[in-house]
């Protein structure tokens, strides 16, 4: 593939300096069909919200498209559980289901889509950190969707 060719395509820039709101929207509807990709970041970003250090939060947000920050917010005012990184496995997928208002059987394929878009967004160090971050019972959602296997059905 050419120099030129990697300018005209709509795709990650290696450096952690994603594309745009539509290519990343984009990448959600096409894992997530079913719901509307806005939505499910903003769910999947708002639970983040709760369980990743503000330092890192912040971090993540400066690697996204300056049109997509807005939906990674430094906290989510709906769903304010406890103190962050205290949230359990439970009360976190229905914090998403409930923010997207979709069954908590479906959250588990809504973290991996939205992950999935992120991880095309973000430079591998900081993909690294984030799992770093999350606890043991998400680790392996986030590191399929890197993956790009175990795509829950």
């Amino acid at each position: 593939m050419s120099i030129q060719k990697q300018e005209a395509t709509q795709s990650w820039s290696g450096l952690g300096v994603g594309t745009d709101r539509r290519s990343f929207l984009d990448a959600v509807t096409a894992q997530l069909p079913e719901f509307e990709a806005e939505r499910a970041a903003e769910a999947v970003f708002c639970g983040l919200s709760e369980l990743l250090s503000e330092g890192l939060m912040r971090q993540l947000r400066e690697q996204l498209p300056e049109d997509l920050r807005g939906l990674l917010a430094d906290g989510c005012s709906r769903h304010a559980v406890g103190p962050r990184g205290k949230v359990d496995r439970d009360d976190f997928y229905l914090q998403v289901a409930n923010h997207l208002n979709a069954e908590p059987e479906n959250v588990r394929r809504v973290l991996h889509g939205v992950f999935a878009a992120l991880h095309a967004q973000v430079t591998e160090a900081e993909a690294r950190k984030v799992e770093g971050q999350l606890p043991r019972w998400l680790q392996g959602t986030w590191s399929a969707a890197r993956l790009g296997v175990d795509r829950p059905s």
